[in-house]
């Protein structure tokens, strides 16, 4: 059975609505205002409700602090001192323009349980043009250790990771260079790269490559591996290209520690 939902309409003599309040339940309880609530109990509710949710009795807003099935006769909501008491037969009520930011706006409430607002969903962030995800670099991409190999230019010694007190990766030949190779990620475009080194002064070059073709780009962009911003000529991401960093380094003793590329969101 579909229950149905009480619209508290007032009309006035032109015919109207002065009043744009869905009632949900009502209270079953009294509260002062005199300390913090966490929990109403409630008439059993018409309509299911969510975290994130406003309500509004007596004209002081609540919200919902975990899901409520229809029929709750108890909601759990964030923690409120009251400005007045509310008691027993006070109806709750959502208000009409709440539920429009909410689900037509979508800056309220939740969706699928996440909760949102203006600059949020759930763990995603956009602020300023860009999206944050939590757990995911957008707009970075660290270079490992890793991610490095050697060049074909000395005797194919081993590339190893000096894990002493003076930690990075070397070459087994001072003819050798260090090669990263690292992906765009789709919808963004590589605008930097850093790389860090224990001579700072070692070249890098950067270039890009496809892994459906032979050959490497001209130079995107040249600096050395103190750090500072190599700026590219902007490279977008497409379904086969990647950056290729070369590390001239020139001696065994010199470690590379790793690197970073700079991404815009396109």
């Amino acid at each position: 059975m579909i229950k149905r939902t009480s619209i508290l309409v007032q009309d006035d003599p032109l015919g109207r609505n002065i009043n744009n309040e869905i009632q949900i339940a009502s209270l079953s309880d009294d509260y002062d205002e005199t300390s913090a609530i966490t929990t109403i109990a409630v008439t059993a509710t018409q309509i299911d409700l969510k975290d994130g949710d406003n309500i509004n009795i007596a004209g002081q807003s609540l919200v919902v602090n975990a899901d409520a099935a229809a029929g709750a006769t108890s909601l759990t909501i964030d923690s409120i001192t009251l400005t007045s008491p509310i008691v027993t037969g006070e109806q709750i009520r959502i208000n009409e323009e709440n539920l429009f930011e909410q689900y037509q706006r979508k800056t309220e409430g939740t969706i699928a349980g996440m909760p949102v607002d203006d600059r949020n969903l759930g763990p995603i962030n956009y602020t300023g043009g860009d999206y944050s995800i939590i757990g995911v670099d957008p707009t970075y991409v660290k270079i490992l250790p890793r991610d490095f190999m050697i060049n074909e230019d000395g005797g194919y010694e081993a590339l190893e990771f000096k894990d002493a007190s003076n930690t990075g990766l070397q070459v087994g030949n001072a003819d050798q260079e260090m090669v990263a190779t690292v992906n765009i990620p789709y919808g963004t475009t590589a605008t930097e790269v850093y790389v860090w080194g224990s001579v700072t002064t070692k070249v890098v070059d950067v270039h890009e490559c496809d892994v459906d073709a032979n050959g490497k780009s001209a130079t995107l962009g040249t600096g050395t591996t103190n750090g500072s911003a190599i700026s590219l000529t902007s490279t977008v991401s497409t379904a086969t290209n990647y950056l290729l960093i070369i590390v001239k380094v020139t001696a065994t003793s010199n470690r590379i520690y790793g690197g970073k590329v700079t991404l815009t969101q396109n």
